[in-house]
């Protein structure tokens, strides 16, 4: 009597990929959404970093820089964001329920479910981290170039903002991924019966 054969699903990385970047193409206002929220907390978090830089730079404020409450402000905005991302990936999850039925029957693992959302929430995380922080960077630089001229702006050397800027992108990064990791482990466990019952 013939063994019964097992088969393994394979999904390779570069096809996930590729299948987030054409979910995020089919919905991309939602997608919008939620970089503009990542960019808007980015940019505001670069923003108070590069002042600082160029404040201790010249010598104002004694030398500190940004004072407590305002890195209280950029974290609010950095929680507001991931409460934002949150919520999109929660609505991302119920508007693809049939979608996520179907690559289940078709063999899709939860593992390969949770992948996915995840890797297309560090997509938008990067692609709006970048954005905002070279925004930040720009308000902050024009602003104080043209309060204390920007020969005194640009004495800040490129290294120090490059780093602020670098830092700012894994702090966007880390927080989308962080912050779809609830919708993206819910979409993981949906049972495809259920997934392809249900009526948006």
């Amino acid at each position: 009597m013939p063994s019964a054969e097992k088969r393994e699903i394979i999904f390779p990385i570069g096809e996930a990929f590729r299948f987030c970047f054409e979910s995020i193409r089919k919905r991309f206002t939602r997608a919008l959404i939620t970089a503009l929220s990542i960019v808007l907390g980015i940019s505001f978090m670069v923003t108070l970093l590069t002042m600082a830089l160029i404040l201790n730079k010249i010598g104002e404020a004694g030398g500190g820089g940004i004072q407590a409450y305002q890195y209280w402000m950029a974290a609010i905005a950095l929680l507001v964001c991931g409460v934002g991302i949150v919520n999109s990936m929660l609505m991302s999850v119920t508007e693809r329920y049939k979608e996520i039925g179907t690559m289940k029957c078709l063999g899709a693992t939860d593992g390969n479910v949770l992948e996915i959302f995840l890797i297309e929430s560090a997509i938008l995380g990067l692609l709006g981290g970048l954005i905002g922080s070279v925004i930040g960077w720009l308000v902050a630089v024009i602003m104080y170039g043209f309060q204390f001229t920007f020969p005194v702006v640009f004495s800040v050397p490129m290294l120090a903002y490059l780093y602020e800027i670098g830092r700012a992108i894994v702090v966007a990064l880390g927080i989308s991924v962080v912050a779809a990791a609830y919708p993206a482990w819910r979409a993981a466990r949906l049972s495809p019966a259920e997934a392809l019952r249900y009526e948006v």
